[in-house]
This record gives C-alpha cells, sequence and structure tokens, in this order.
C-alpha cells in the first residue's frame, strides 16, 4: 500500500531444502516504521500546535514526513497497469478506505468527538485521504512515465492545480496533484538515492539539513500549506504567491524526505517486521487520538507540562501506540479491516480461461 505493502509470502520449499531468504527490505521496513511513528506524533501534537513552539515543531514535521512517505510509496510501485494492480487497488486500498470511511463516521457520533467526522463518502476523513490518493497515483504513474521529462510535468501538474477553485477535499484531488510529484521521484531515483546518501559525511549533511528546516519551519505562515489540500484561492493568495509557496513546499519536501530517508538503519532490528504492518496503525490510531481528545487528555496537557516535556511525553506515547497496532494480535484483530480478503473472496469472480 501506499508504503504499506502486505508482507510477501514465502513460497512452501521441500524439508531438506535450506531456508528461503527473507524478500523484505529492511531499510524499507524502518523507515516505514519510523515515518508511521512520525505521523502518529503530529497527529498527536496536532491539538496542542497553537502553544509556545510545538506549532513549530508540527510545521517541521509536515514539511517532510508526508513527502517522505509519498516517495517510499513510489519506491515499490509498479509502472504496469494489469488486473492484479487493478484488484490489489480495489481490494487493498479502495475498500478499505470505504470501511474506515464508515467506521469514522459512526465514532464521530460518539458523545465528545472532537469533529463532525466524515462528509460524504467521497471525502476522505482527516487520515485517510492517503487511500485514494495511493490508488490515483498508482494509475498515473504508467501515463507519466510514457511521458517525455515526467517530474517536470508533475511539477507543473502539482502547481497548476492549486489555481482551480474545485480542486480541494473532495476525491482528495488537491492532494492527489500537489504530492504525486514525491511519488513520482521515490519510483524515478530512490534506488539513487540509496547508493549516494550513505555514510558518515551523508549522515551528517542529512542531520544538518534538517537542523536548517527545523530554524525555517516558522517561516511557514499556515500549515495548511503543507497539507496539500487546499488551493490557492482558499490560502487567500493569487495563482502567482500560491505557486511559488508550493514549490517552495515541493523543495522543502525533497529536501527533507532525502535527509530523513538517508538516516534510516539499513539492518534488520527487532522491530523491523513491524514496519511491514504500518498500514493497521495508520488506519486505526485516529480512535485513539479522536478519543484521547474527547476525553480531555490534551488540554490537561496543554495547562501542565512545559512544551519540551509534552512533546517528549507524546512522543513517546506515539512510539508505544504504533509498536502496538503493529504487533501481530492486533493484526489478527485489524486484518478483517484493514486487509478485507473475506470480501474480497465474495466480491472477486477471477476471469475465465
Amino acid at each position: 500500500m501506499y508504503g504499506f505493502p502486505r508482507p510477501t509470502t514465502i513460497d512452501v520449499i521441500p524439508a531438506r531444502a535450506p531456508p528461503a531468504p527473507s524478500a523484505r527490505d529492511p531499510w524499507k521496513d524502518n523507515a516505514r516504521l519510523a515515518l508511521i511513528t512520525l505521523v502518529v506524533f503530529g497527529h498527536c501534537l496536532e491539538p496542542l500546535r497553537g502553544v509556545a513552539w510545538i506549532g513549530e515543531l508540527y510545521r517541521f514535521l509536515y514539511l517532510f514526513h508526508m513527502p517522505a512517505f509519498a516517495v517510499l510509496s513510489g519506491a515499490v510501485a509498479r509502472v504496469e497497469v494489469d488486473l492484479k494492480l487493478l484488484r490489489r487497488i480495489a481490494f487493498q486500498l479502495l475498500l478499505p478506505y470505504l470501511l474506515f470511511q464508515a467506521l469514522y463516521a459512526l465514532a464521530a457520533r460518539m458523545p465528545g468527538w472532537p469533529d463532525p467526522g466524515p462528509v460524504g463518502v467521497t471525502t476522505p476523513y482527516w487520515l485517510l485521504w492517503y487511500l485514494p490518493s495511493l490508488a490515483a497515483w498508482r494509475l498515473l504513474l504508467p501515463l507519466f512515465m510514457r511521458l517525455r521529462h515526467p517530474l517536470v510535468l508533475a511539477c507543473l501538474f502539482a502547481l497548476v492545480a492549486g489555481s482551480a477553485d474545485d480542486v480541494g477535499y473532495r476525491m482528495s484531488l488537491s492532494r492527489i496533484a500537489s504530492f504525486f510529484p514525491f511519488f513520482l521521484i521515490g519510483h524515478l531515483y530512490s534506488a539513487g538515492w540509496r547508493e549516494r546518501l550513505r555514510g558518515p559525511l551523508a549522515c551528517a549533511l542529512a542531520v544538518a539539513v534538517l537542523l536548517a528546516m527545523g530554524w525555517a519551519a516558522s517561516a511557514v505562515p499556515d500549515p495548511r500549506w503543507l497539507y496539500g489540500s487546499n488551493g490557492y484561492a482558499a490560502l487567500g493568495v493569487d495563482d502567482a504567491a500560491g505557486m511559488l509557496w508550493r514549490l517552495l513546499r515541493l523543495g522543502a519536501g525533497i529536501v527533507g524526505s532525502a535527509a530523513f530517508l538517508a538516516l534510516v538503519p539499513r539492518r534488520a532490528f527487532a522491530a523491523t517486521a513491524a514496519g511491514g504492518r504500518s498500514l493497521q496503525a495508520y488506519l486505526a490510531h485516529g480512535f485513539i487520538v479522536k478519543s484521547a481528545v474527547a476525553a480531555g487528555l490534551f488540554a490537561w496537557l496543554e495547562s501542565g507540562e512545559p512544551p519540551l516535556v509534552n512533546a517528549l511525553l507524546l512522543l513517546l506515547a506515539a512510539w508505544l501506540l504504533v509498536r502496538l497496532l503493529t504487533s501481530v494480535p492486533a493484526e489478527r484483530l485489524l486484518s478483517p479491516l484493514t486487509s478485507p480478503q473475506w470480501l474480497e473472496r465474495r466480491l472477486w469472480r477471477a476471469p475465465t480461461a
């Protein structure tokens, strides 16, 4: 999925044959695990983004963490469009989107839920935008790979889309356009990045870049510029200024993604395998974060500890929540929703010979 592919199935081999090596890439799973932790951390910071420098930390995360997720998703995307790809898009992206859209609509009826919940089926709720966006990127990829200068055209697509007043939250159209260049960059250049962005010098440069971005994050006038979900008119600027801001956002996202991914370890750890189960954490953590808002936890944090302590506590909470939601028991509990094979078996009819 959208950087959340399902674990590779290992074929059954004869008993006397040596064990088959795992086909999974530890670097990609480490990156998924780190990025999903930052996603949860960012959503935990969201209710407190008006506090002191937590707003700058929030902007800093959004400068690169979702672009990096799109880059990673593009790195594992296939160019060929066939029945297998269409089946995966339908049953691993769009069907879970519909299921969780309905579940969040039900949850929003709970007393104290902090927002109205989903607005219809075609407007993705909060974090669910990534599923239809990834489906669209996978279908756009073969088209752009047939074009000359695909990256230039993808960036023009992202810039021009902001000028259309009707390109916004509905169908995730604005985010499809504004994040597609990152997805395409991941497909085109991720392998080269991995070879070049390694070693002590690359890591030192990556740390310097991220520190500079953290310092510059306060220059972002409105975090909505980082969401990619609004057109220029909705952000109160004309087309020329909007295109300039979006171009700067594209540049910051590319540089920040490269710097972050350069720091991701390349070897396997005890927690690495959890990165292959990041989809379930992505889709389910919203229930817990919104419930914590409804329970007044973030209001208590805002009036209690200093911002630095709150940020560290929320980072620890995000890590623990991700480890819980990416555990094997959580996978067994959530897989009927995140990977609804029970529905796929009932809805899918294999093509006849």
